[in-house]
């Protein structure tokens, strides 16, 4: 018995030891797996198959990066026997793009980006011209619409000097950037056509950007001119943890909108110049809305009762005069009982003021900043009634 009971113990010790060396430690089978694309279960090799698939189906690409949940259509499906054929043989990639095809979509597109960038890194290592120097020459030509005209017509013209002394900002811009100047002097047609291919892909970039996304950051900037001026300074300080972190409206809003952190923060430089573009573009559709002919968007007697409420008030008058983005600033409003109140029951006003409080408040009241900076009405144009 003394015998039987010593062997027990031992029984038990060596079923545990089985036990242990059967069971895999923790996280061993993720270590066999191959490396995952974040946020997802899609493998850098399925989004590479698939990238290939939709590079070679252009038509079929556009279709679904514009309603990604066509690949759960069947008759779509069924009417598209390549795509039919690639996800019968890709049994993976067809269940994460039924399980999330928004997710699916929005993953190859950033795919995609990456690897154009490092085929671009790979191109300008074998290449004099940097990327750098491209970048710099296409918001030149970007910014003097003119000059870029005629300079891809006729590239040779910036070996002619009297052209150049003739274009004082094309002048200045040469002997600011030296590495573009010699560049393109050795051969003006092979660097104006890479700025264009260049100029190409920024704006095949530029549309992975929605007009959502602009519009967001473009109205939360104008409502935030402190944060707005810094950010256009230095667009990298969206990165900066401590930065947003000291702004908390900046960071409330990355928060509330992940589209916009997305892009943002994957290239600031490139969002932000995307931002100015399209808050110049609407600054100008705006001039045309609310110029003149103001009632053309709104009745003459709204444009009117704005114009009398500021008259009555002349505090806040003189305020959004200096400074149009407080009408749209919740805090301000909110410490401003008459305009909230007024808002409140004006809404044609208010929506008009979020759009572009700027080119608003110009058309409604025809604010004038004097050398002091206060308003005053232009003396030529009769009052509104």
């Amino acid at each position: 018995m003394k015998t039987i009971r010593s062997a027990i113990p031992s029984w038990i010790a060596a079923l545990t030891l089985a036990a242990l060396i059967c069971v895999p430690p923790a996280g061993a089978q993720s270590q066999g797996m191959p490396p995952q694309d974040r946020d997802s279960d899609m493998t850098r090799q399925q989004l590479a198959t698939f990238d290939r698939f939709l590079d070679s189906h252009p038509e079929l690409a556009e279709q679904l990066r514009k309603d990604p949940t066509l690949v759960n259509n069947e008759e779509f499906v069924e009417n598209h026997r390549e795509l039919q054929q690639y996800l019968q043989q890709h049994p993976e990639v067809r269940e994460e793009l039924q399980h999330n095809p928004n997710a699916v979509l929005h993953q190859e597109q950033r795919y995609e980006r990456r690897e154009d960038r490092e085929r671009d890194r790979d191109r300008d290592r074998n290449n004099d011209i940097t990327r750098g120097e491209l970048s710099n020459m296409d918001r030149f030509l970007d910014s003097h619409p003119e000059i870029a005209e005629q300079l891809r017509q006729n590239p040779s013209l910036v070996n002619d000097k009297k052209f150049v002394e003739g274009h004082p900002a094309l002048q200045q811009f040469l002997a600011q950037h030296p590495g573009v100047r010699e560049e393109m002097k050795e051969n003006p047609s092979t660097f104006m056509a890479r700025e264009q291919r260049f100029d190409q892909r920024e704006n095949m970039r530029d549309r992975d950007v929605t007009r959502t996304e602009l519009m967001n950051m473009d109205r939360f900037l104008d409502s935030h001119p402190e944060i707005a001026e810094q950010l256009r300074q230095n667009p990298s300080l969206v990165n900066d943890k401590k930065f947003v972190e000291g702004h908390p409206a900046l960071q409330q809003f990355l928060a509330q909108h992940p589209g916009v952190r997305e892009e943002y923060q994957e290239n600031p430089n490139q969002f932000m110049r995307q931002e100015q573009s399209f808050d110049r573009r609407q600054g100008a559709g705006m001039r045309g809305n609310f110029g003149m002919h103001a009632d053309q968007d709104m009745n003459r007697g709204e444009v009117s009762s704005f114009n009398e409420f500021l008259e009555k008030h002349n505090n806040i008058a003189t305020e959004l005069s200096k400074n149009p983005s407080l009408a749209t600033n919740e805090e301000y409003v909110e410490n401003h009982p008459a305009l909230r109140d007024y808002l409140k029951a004006n809404p044609k006003v208010r929506e008009g003021l979020n759009q572009n409080p700027q080119a608003f408040l110009k058309s409604s009241q025809g604010f004038e900043v004097s050398p002091k900076g206060t308003p005053k009405l232009p003396a030529a144009e009769p009052k509104l009634k």
